[in-house]
């Protein structure tokens, strides 16, 4: 295998030019910067992809930033964008955010300093405007993941939330409820607002004034959802039905209930949302709106993709919620008095 002191000496260099070149960190004049990549191609120090890279300015890289890396959420919507950019011969990079302003433009900029050649950014805490210029300034495409931005609504990818929370609470009403909780999700961000938003819409249709005392905002985790549940239980008020914001605070809120002696959906019936993996083998197996988030990350895929090659695309920008009805919700009728 040749060395890095051979390309230097083939391209008449320092080992430490050729460094530069290859980090891309540091200026280097365009002379040298042509001898160090014909020395690499020659002397095949580097596959020839990434060598046409360094010339291209290209690293054959889509970079997408998350809120964490560990949710489940994440994992099947990375799995779509994965299997697009497989297809056209590129490879994933990830960075989290972790839904806090400066470590999500962290994560962007870690990015971009990789020379991802496009990215596809999920950032809760950043604002429509800073999202609006990150996009004009950028020199690679980007795509919005999970908010619609009126500013750049062509390359926003995301789900009616409002649609998602109606239907959950719709769901409930039929079958009788009429004191239905909700678990909402951090109202900093713009999904939880709007399945709040549907919650009170659906309520608002079924003639039943809302009651703020029903409402305990989580943060969208089992622990979370687990101390949600808990604060609405303490506020007593015959409480026959919870909408809960996604799956994990619906898991945590199932514990909460049966550590309180209510089984479910005996004493309480539940909904969750985003319908991850989860939520089937959950016991009961929870009833929730999913989000197609294999779909969508695809979708944000290939419009970078598109993008990036200067052509035009037609995929669907705004999913639709589906109700998954499993065993998690029963009627008001059939309980014991």
């Amino acid at each position: 295998m040749p060395t890095i002191k051979e390309v230097s000496q083939r391209a008449h260099v320092s080992p430490s030019t050729v460094s530069r070149v290859l980090n891309g960190t540091t200026p280097v004049s365009p002379d040298a910067r042509e001898r160090v990549l014909r020395a690499i191609e020659e002397l095949d120090y580097t596959p020839n992809a990434f060598a046409r890279g360094l010339a291209t300015n290209r690293s054959g890289g889509i970079g997408v930033t998350t809120n964490d890396i560990g949710s489940p959420y994440y994992a099947v919507m990375l799995r779509g964008v994965e299997a697009a950019i497989e297809d056209a011969g590129l490879h994933l990079m990830v960075s989290s955010g972790h839904a806090r302003a400066g470590s999500e433009r962290s994560a962007i900029q870690f990015l971009k300093q990789r020379r991802s050649d496009a990215l596809i950014v999920q950032a809760e805490a950043l604002s429509d405007g800073e999202l609006i210029e990150l996009a004009a300034e950028a020199d690679v495409p980007v795509v919005v993941f999970g908010r619609r931005i009126p500013e750049l609504d062509p390359v926003c990818v995301d789900l009616d939330n409002e649609a998602g929370g109606r239907m959950a609470t719709q769901h409930l009403l039929e079958h009788g409820h009429r004191r239905i909780g909700h678990i909402a999700g951090p109202l900093r961000f713009p999904d939880a607002r709007e399945r709040l938003q549907g919650y009170r819409a659906a309520l608002d249709a079924a003639g039943i004034a809302y009651d703020d005392h029903l409402v305990v905002e989580g943060d969208f985790r089992e622990g979370g959802g687990r101390a949600a549940m808990e604060r609405l239980l303490d506020r007593g008020g015959d409480l026959d039905a919870v909408f809960v914001a996604n799956d994990q605070m619906a898991a945590g809120a199932m514990r909460a209930a049966r550590d309180r002696g209510l089984e479910i959906p005996t004493d309480l019936s539940l909904v969750g949302y985003d319908d991850v993996l989860l939520a089937q083998y959950l016991s009961p197996a929870l009833t929730t709106v999913r989000q197609p988030l294999f779909d969508m990350g695809r979708a944000a895929a290939e419009i970078a993709i598109a993008l990036l090659e200067q052509r035009k695309v037609e995929v669907t920008t705004r999913f639709e919620p589906e109700l998954v009805v499993r065993e998690s919700v029963a009627p008001v009728a059939t309980r014991p008095a």
